[in-house]
C-alpha cells in the first residue's frame, strides 16, 4: 500500500491514540468487509476468501471472538486488496459508508471485550473506607466480596456507557447522512432571556445539513428519568433549533406514553418540527437513511433495542457471579450462563 492507501485502510482497522487506541487485525477487517458487501448485494463473489464464506451468513452478533481468533493471518496490503475488490474503496459506493460504519461497531465490541478481560477487581484502597456503612451486617468475608464485585460492575458499567456513548449516535448520524456535533461546533444556540442567541451552543445527536434537520435521539422519555432541570433543557431545544433556522426532529424509540413525553412531543410539532415514537421512531430513521443504510440500521442497531424491550423486567432475574484466575462466569437458576475469559492485569 501507498502512505495515503494506507491511511484509508485504518479508518476501519484502528480509532483513538495511546493508551486508548483500538486496533483490529487485517482479517477482521477483511471479514467485515465481506459482510458489508453480502448485506447490500445478497451476491456471492469469485473473490470472497474461503474462509470468510461461513460467517458472512451468520447473525453478526452470535459471532465469538474464538471463531475470530481461528480465521488465518493475512497482511495489511492483503485485506487493503480486499477493500478494492468490495469498492469500499470508492468513497461514493455506500458499501463505504456501510462498512464505516459496521467496523466502527465492531471495534468498540471488540474494546469492551477486552475491558471485559482485564477490568481489575478494586484494591483495599479503593473501598476499604466504605466498609463503616455496612461493617457488623453480615459475615466480614461476605461484607468485603460485595464490595469489590459491586465496585467491579460498577467501573465496567461506566466504562460501557462511555463506549455507547462514542457509538450510538454517531452511527445513527452517519446512516442518517448527517454527524453528532459538540456543543463547541454547534449551529443551534442557546437563547437569552432577551430573545437573542447567546454564543454557548447546544450538543446535536444527528445535524443533517443537506436538510437543514437537527435530531434528538431518545431511548426513552418519562417522569422518572427527567429531572425538572433538565427537562426544561429539553423543552427548550426545539425553540433554539428554530431560532436558528433548522427543523427539529424527535425521535424516541420506547412508546410507553408519559405526560413528559406528550409535552416535550408538541413542543417539538410547535416549533415546525416532527416527532416519531416507537415504529415510527424506526421507520422515520430507516426511511431517512435510505436503502442501504436504512438496511444496517435494521439488521445492527434496532434488533438489541428493541429485543431489550420485550424481556427487560423492572424485578431482574436472579444471577449468580463467580470468579477465578482465568474466568468470571454470570449464570442463572435458567440454565444459562455468560463466560468472560479474565487476562490477568497484576
Amino acid at each position: 500500500m501507498t502512505r495515503q492507501q494506507r491511511e484509508f485502510y485504518h479508518n476501519f482497522s484502528r480509532h483513538g491514540s495511546g493508551s486508548a487506541s483500538v486496533e483490529i487485525s487485517p482479517v477482521e477487517v477483511a471479514l467485515l468487509a465481506h459482510i458489508a458487501y453480502f448485506d447490500i448485494f445478497a451476491s456471492r463473489e469469485t473473490w470472497f476468501a474461503d474462509w470468510a464464506t461461513e460467517l458472512i451468513d451468520r447473525d453478526f452478533y452470535s459471532i465469538t471472538q474464538s471463531e475470530v481468533s481461528a480465521l488465518p493471518e493475512i497482511s495489511e496490503d492483503e485485506s487493503y486488496a480486499i477493500l478494492e475488490k468490495a469498492n469500499v474503496t470508492d468513497v461514493s459506493n455506500y458499501v463505504y459508508m456501510y462498512l464505516k460504519n459496521l467496523a466502527a461497531l465492531y471495534r468498540r465490541r471488540f474494546k469492551f471485550y477486552n475491558i471485559l478481560k482485564e477490568q481489575p477487581f478494586p484494591s483495599v484502597e479503593q473501598i476499604g473506607l466504605r466498609c463503616l456503612l455496612e461493617f457488623g451486617n453480615c459475615d466480614d468475608t461476605l461484607l468485603f466480596s460485595w464490595m469489590a464485585w459491586r465496585k467491579l460492575i460498577y467501573d465496567i458499567d461506566n466504562r460501557s456507557a462511555q463506549e455507547t456513548g462514542y457509538l450510538f449516535e454517531p452511527i445513527i448520524a452517519s446512516c442518517l447522512g448527517g454527524e453528532s456535533v459538540s456543543h463547541h461546533d454547534s449551529p443551534v444556540k442557546r437563547i437569552a432571556a432577551n430573545g437573542r442567541a447567546k454564543n454557548e451552543g447546544r450538543q446535536i445527536d444527528c445535524y443533517v445539513k443537506e436538510t437543514r434537520e437537527v435530531y434528538e435521539l431518545k431511548l426513552r422519555v418519562t417522569i422518572a428519568a427527567s429531572g425538572q432541570g433538565r427537562f426544561e433543557e429539553e423543552m427548550s431545544f426545539p425553540y433554539e433549533v428554530k431560532k436558528a433556522g433548522l427543523i427539529p426532529v424527535l425521535i424516541v424509540f420506547d412508546p410507553t406514553p408519559s405526560p413528559l413525553l406528550e409535552k416535550l412531543g408538541n413542543e417539538f410539532r410547535r416549533q415546525g418540527g416532527r416527532v416519531a415514537i416507537g415504529d415510527d421512531a424506526w421507520n422515520e430513521l430507516v426511511a431517512r437513511a435510505g436503502t442501504e443504510m436504512g438496511k444496517f440500521i435494521v439488521k445492527y442497531i434496532k434488533p438489541p433495542i428493541v429485543r431489550i424491550r420485550s424481556v427487560y423486567n423492572e424485578l431482574p432475574m436472579g444471577i449468580r457471579l463467580s470468579a477465578t484466575r482465568s474466568e468470571m462466569e454470570i449464570s442463572a437458576e435458567t440454565g444459562s450462563r455468560y463466560s468472560i475469559i479474565r487476562t490477568r492485569t497484576e
